[in-house]
Parts: C-alpha cells; sequence; structure tokens
C-alpha cells in the first residue's frame, strides 16, 4: 500500500485540476443592436427594409437568443420579418392574426415586444388570449412566429403550418458575425416605420481544452500505476 501513495497523491490532484477545469463558465448575457433607425417599411413592396449588425467579443457558445424591436405604425397582418447569422434563419413575424378565418390578419398598428422561445404564447395568434396594446403597438413578451413559409401563402397554410425556425436555431452556434434583419409590407394599406431592434445572447465558453488534456493524462496515469504494481497487489486485488 506505501508503494501506491505516490500515485494515490497524483491521481487526488489531477481529480482536483480536472474538476476545476471543468466547472462551467458563467454565462453571458449581451445585447447588440440599433437604435434611432426611424426607417420606413415600404408599405406594400416586397423588397422591404434590412440592416446589419456585427457582434464581437462574446464567448464562441450561444445557449439562448431574444430578439427586441419597436415598429410604429402600418398593419401588423402585413409583416413579416426574419434574421438571419450564417447562413441559419429564424422567422420572427409571418403575418400574424393570418389563418383559415382571417385573410388579412390583424389590423394593430405596430410592435414594442420582445421575441423568445420561453415566452408563454405565439405571437402569430396574440389576440387569441391576454395582450396589451398600447399607443396603438403590441407589447410584452412572446414567442416568435417560426413559420418558414411563404407569406403570400393561403390563410388556411399558416393554421396548420410548423413552427420550426424559432430563435433557439441559433443555439450552439458563434454568436460573432454578421446579423441581418428583414422585415417588409407585403400588402398595400398603411405604412410602418422600424424605430430600433436589438439582439440579447447567453453566451459561454466552448469546454476546455485543458480539461480534456487532463482527463487523458489521468487515464494513463491510471493504466500505468496499474501496470506497475507488483505481482502480489495485482492478484489481491
Amino acid at each position: 500500500m506505501k508503494r501506491l501513495a505516490p500515485a494515490m497523491k497524483a491521481y487526488a490532484t489531477l481529480c482536483s485540476v480536472l474538476l476545476l477545469c471543468c466547472t462551467p463558465a458563467p454565462a453571458l448575457i449581451s445585447s447588440f443592436g440599433a437604435n434611432n433607425l426611424a426607417a420606413t417599411i415600404p408599405d406594400g413592396d416586397l423588397t422591404g427594409y434590412q440592416n446589419s449588425i456585427v457582434v464581437s467579443g462574446l464567448p464562441p457558445l450561444i445557449t439562448d437568443v431574444n430578439f427586441s424591436f419597436n415598429v410604429s405604425g402600418g398593419f401588423n397582418g402585413d409583416f413579416y420579418a426574419y434574421v438571419t447569422h450564417g447562413n441559419t434563419t429564424s422567422i420572427l413575424l409571418n403575418r400574424t392574426g393570418r389563418s383559415t378565418t382571417s385573410a388579412v390578419g390583424y389590423a394593430d398598428g405596430g410592435f414594442s415586444v420582445t421575441l423568445d422561445d420561453q415566452a408563454s404564447s405565439d405571437v402569430h395568434f396574440y389576440r387569441s388570449g391576454a395582450f396589451t396594446i398600447s399607443a396603438g403597438q403590441l407589447t410584452g413578451a412572446w414567442q416568435p412566429d417560426g413559420r418558414a413559409i411563404d407569406p403570400l401563402s393561403a390563410g388556411s397554410v399558416f393554421s396548420s403550418a410548423a413552427r420550426n425556425n424559432l430563435l433557439g436555431v441559433f443555439n450552439g452556434m458563434d454568436p460573432n458575425g454578421t446579423w441581418t434583419f428583414f422585415i417588409v409590407d407585403v400588402a398595400s394599406g398603411a405604412e410602418g416605420q422600424l424605430n430600433s431592434y436589438s439582439l440579447q445572447f447567453t453566451t459561454v465558453p466552448e469546454p476546455s481544452a485543458l480539461a480534456l488534456a487532463v482527463l487523458s493524462a489521468l487515464g494513463a496515469m491510471m493504466f500505468r500505476g496499474h501496470e506497475h504494481q507488483p505481482p502480489h497487489a495485482k492478484s489481491a486485488a
């Protein structure tokens, strides 16, 4: 047993280092966006409006993304909006209220909302439950639309469409780089204005390479320690 003491000490030391390396780093919450845009969203014009920001300096792993924006005026059932990063897209709005029973969607004039996958209700059908309209704008926190379908689709298509493009599509990606917000008013009748938008990121570092190296060293040490035991120690084990 005395001959194994150094190996056991080394084992304890490596376990301590491994525990330190594998302790998760605290999540970082950061916001990037654009304010005071006062950008007209062309009425009934499919070219729409887009704006890009560059995110930098964040840890390389997204665990959550929320999107806040302020649009005044317009006709909510006309707006289609998404955000892209790399080759990935989340559908934020897709003609709210448009369904089998409503060909035009909701007539409210604007949004001052945060879109969050963990919110309680789908923004597409916000009038189906509790909601607040302030100065003509929908307010509060809502789940993004997520319906990756043509905004010119029939109302019945919206009622049955899958919601596969929520903000969670960005989880696991590197947040650094260009993010582009696009919004379009697909039908004529009222003109809206984009005032601001922002992305809120929760990010964490990637798993430590040092932890993996320590784990490998630990395994090699244990193997060598076992191989170097005297024959009577092996048989006793």
